[in-house]
This record gives C-alpha cells, structure tokens and sequence, in this order.
C-alpha cells in the first residue's frame, strides 16, 4: 500500500500526530486524517508513506514486520531510523 500525506500545512502538536499515524495507518483499515492526499492498495506487504513534511523535505518510509512497533510508536524515529 502506498500513502501520500501532506503535513506541510497541518497545524497537528507533533505527539498527536504519532499517535495519529500509528491509529490511522498502522492498523488493518486505514482511515485517512486531514493530511492525507491518497491511498493506493498494491499487492506489496509494507505501507510505503510519502510525506511532505513541515520542515520542507519529502519523507519516505516504508513500514514492514520488522519496523512495525516502532513505528506504529513513533513515525519520525522510524523514519530516523530507516535514513541511518
């Protein structure tokens, strides 16, 4: 699945946020948020996240078993993660 989210004029507190991803877009339904542009299903296992961020630069994540719980707690640290 893939997920195009535009944070760029969200004015969500960082904290709900998280929480918001992990609740909208971890669990099996995906209910999209305000930031949310689009919603792709393909046949791939992971979430792919393409994020326009407020900080001006284009995220992507990809979530999978392995990533799962940290994500699902904290998006930026997965994300953090995966750029290292």
């Amino acid at each position: 699945m893939k997920i195009v989210l535009d944070r760029r004029g969200c004015n969500c507190w960082t904290p709900a946020c998280e929480a918001h991803f992990g609740w909208h877009f971890l669990r099996e339904e995906v209910t999209p948020v305000d930031c949310t542009v689009e919603v792709i299903e393909d046949s791939s296992p992971d979430r792919t996240f393409y994020v326009k961020d407020r900080d001006g630069l284009d995220k992507v994540l990809v979530v999978n078993d392995a990533n799962h719980a940290l994500a699902y707690d904290s998006w930026t640290l997965a994300w953090e993660q995966q750029q290292s």
